[in-house]
C-alpha cells in the first residue's frame, strides 16, 4: 500500500497515528498504543477535527490512489471471466459504463443540483410546487403505516393521583 501523506497542523505523534489507521490498517486503539497514547485518550483524539480531517483526507487520497484502480481491476477482471455468471457480468459492465459516463442519466439524475438545504425560500416553495403530488403520495404512504399508540383505557375522571410519599 502507498505512503499516505496527510494534513500539515498536526503533531508528528498524530501524524503516524493517522497512517498507522488508514496506510497500516490498523485499529484505532492499536494505531494509538503503537504511537504512546494512553487507550483512554483515543477515542478523544478521534473526535478532534484536525485528526479526524486528516485521517479522511488520507482514506480520500488512498482510494484515488489505490483502492479506485484496485476495485477497477478487479470488475474488470470479473467482467472478462467467462466462469463468471453472465448476469453478473453484465452488471458489472452496466455500472462501469455509467462510472465511466456513457450511461444518458435518466429524469430523475437530472434533478436539481441544489440540496433543500441550500435552496432560498422561494426555491423552496416552487419546489414543493412542483413536486406536491410526490409528497401526498409519501405522506398518505407513511399514514397508512401509522399505528394508533393511544391507551385504549383512560384513568377515570375523580381518580386519586399515586402519592408516594404518603
Amino acid at each position: 500500500m502507498g505512503e499516505v501523506s496527510v494534513s500539515v497542523g498536526l503533531t508528528e505523534q498524530q501524524r503516524d497515528f493517522v497512517r498507522f489507521i488508514v496506510s497500516g490498517g490498523r485499529s484505532p486503539e492499536e494505531a494509538g498504543a503503537l504511537c504512546g497514547y494512553h487507550p483512554k485518550s483515543v477515542y478523544r483524539l478521534l473526535k478532534m477535527p484536525a485528526v479526524a480531517g486528516a485521517i479522511h483526507e488520507a482514506i480520500q487520497q488512498d482510494l484515488v490512489s489505490v483502492g479506485a484502480p484496485a476495485a477497477y481491476r478487479v470488475a474488470k477482471a470479473l467482467m472478462l471471466d467467462e466462469k463468471v455468471s453472465a448476469r453478473v457480468r453484465a452488471d458489472i459492465s452496466f455500472k462501469l459504463m455509467d462510472r465511466a459516463g456513457h450511461i444518458v442519466p435518466t429524469r430523475k439524475d437530472l434533478a436539481p443540483g441544489k440540496a433543500l438545504s441550500e435552496m432560498s425560500r422561494d426555491e423552496l416553495a416552487s419546489f414543493i410546487k412542483r413536486n406536491q403530488a410526490e409528497i401526498d403520495r409519501a405522506e398518505q404512504e407513511a399514514a397508512g403505516r401509522a399505528i394508533d399508540i393511544t391507551p385504549q383505557h383512560a384513568a377515570p375522571v375523580d381518580a386519586k393521583p399515586l402519592n408516594f410519599l404518603d
